[in-house]
């Protein structure tokens, strides 16, 4: 199965994702997707994860084939299938529809001095 054109063209271009977002290589994510699965019966590639929570982002995969859009979910990491209302769930219709939606507003309440010099990992003028 092929990522989507969108995916794959933000890694070429060494794009990391943007805090408190980064993205995780879907091949090691195997645990996320493996809940993900038990939680709700169906399936995902994670490909970011939220560094200060449970939540994380992927595309769905229905009969076999991996959607262009991009679910951000929070687990509830219970190992079993859940009520209708959890995991918690939502749907942006592509990677960059998720960029501005999801980790744009995120990023941007995370922007500091602080969280800058982490980034940096020196002071900053």
């Amino acid at each position: 199965m092929k990522l989507p054109i969108e995916y794959r063209w933000l890694k070429a271009h060494s794009f990391e994702g943007l805090r408190p977002w980064y993205f995780v290589d879907p091949s090691k994510s195997e645990g996320l997707r493996k809940e993900y699965q038990l939680e709700t019966g169906k399936d995902i590639i994670p490909i970011a994860r939220r560094q200060d929570n449970d939540e994380f982002a992927g595309f769905e995969i229905i009969d076999n084939e991996i959607q262009n859009k991009v679910l951000t979910v929070h687990l509830t990491w219970s190992s079993k299938l859940e009520r209708a209302n959890y995991p918690s769930i939502t749907e942006s219709k592509s990677i960059f529809k998720w960029l501005e939606q999801v980790v744009i507003p995120e990023t941007i309440d995370w922007i500091n001095e602080d969280e800058l010099e982490d980034i940096l990992g020196t002071e900053n003028d």
